[in-house]
């Protein structure tokens, strides 16, 4: 154990010197390097390893830290020892940073895209050497995800795009399907309003004769009204000529009494004395 660890350190020293080298390196042919990049057109070689990276870059920066990267080892189930570990990292991270779309972006000048045997082995780790069933080598042939394709420089899910589509043909369906009712029934409405409106004028013109009749019938009842006054004040009249009438017929009738009385008496004033 204590050689082991003697042997980690001495790794260690031996990958931190070659970060310094390539760090360097990197500084030193960063300017040149980024005026070809201006000239060379990338493409993707690695849609998967891409799609890999990815997932674990959830900020979606173009790069993974180092300390990420170990844990993922860690985590895959290849039983690789820590000084493996950092010796597959030295190999991409450079600053304590993968950039990972230098592994997975070539330029169009570039034919040979193939990986090496070694790289093969380093992705099955400690797994052959352990007591356990066969692990069968990965096929070299990547398979073209059919559902993932490139488009200018971003990975789209054509399945998940169809998808949407029929969503959105069937949310279309069902509106053009609300529109025709829709219609259906503004056309309805339509034809309510205009029988509405006929029998609005119907009633129009039925309200301008109630009401031609109601001035006629007004304009009977005053003359009514003025006819019944004069005939009240014409019987008026009759009763208080007939009241004179009266009063001088009950006076003449007074008269005559007192006339008859006296020559009753004096008829009676007669016989006695005879």
């Amino acid at each position: 154990e204590a050689e082991d660890e003697e042997d980690d350190r001495d790794e260690e020293e031996i990958n931190k010197r070659d970060d310094k080298r390539d760090i360097n390196r990197y500084c030193k042919e960063r300017p040149s390097k980024d005026k070809e990049k201006e000239k060379i057109q990338m493409i993707t070689i690695n849609r998967d390893l891409l799609m890999a990276f990815v997932y674990f870059d959830q900020s979606h920066c173009g790069y993974l830290l180092e300390k990420d990267l170990e844990e993922i080892l860690y985590t895959l189930g290849l039983h690789l020892s820590r000084a493996q570990v950092k010796k597959l990292l030295n190999k991409v991270v450079l600053r304590e940073s993968c950039f990972y779309r230098k592994l997975t972006d070539t330029s169009k000048d570039e034919e040979n895209h193939e990986e090496s045997e070694a790289l093969q082995e380093d992705m099955l780790g400690n797994r052959l050497l352990l007591p356990t069933p066969t692990v069968k080598q990965e096929s070299k042939d990547v398979e073209e995800n059919v559902g993932l394709i490139v488009y200018n420089g971003a990975m789209v899910d054509v399945g998940s795009l169809l998808q949407k589509l029929e969503k959105s043909e069937k949310v279309r369906a069902e509106v053009e399907q609300k529109l025709q009712l829709l219609e259906e029934k503004t056309d309805e409405d339509e034809k309510t309003i205009i029988n509405l409106e006929n029998s609005n004028k119907s009633l129009s013109g039925e309200l301008r004769e109630v009401k031609k009749d109601f001035s006629q019938l007004q304009e009977n009842l005053k003359i009514s009204e003025n006819m019944n006054l004069q005939f009240e004040n014409q019987l008026n009249k009759t009763i208080r000529n007939l009241s004179t009438v009266m009063d001088e017929i009950h006076t003449v009738l007074k008269k005559d009494n007192v006339k008859n009385e006296d020559k009753d008496q004096k008829s009676k004033e007669n016989g006695a004395s005879v």
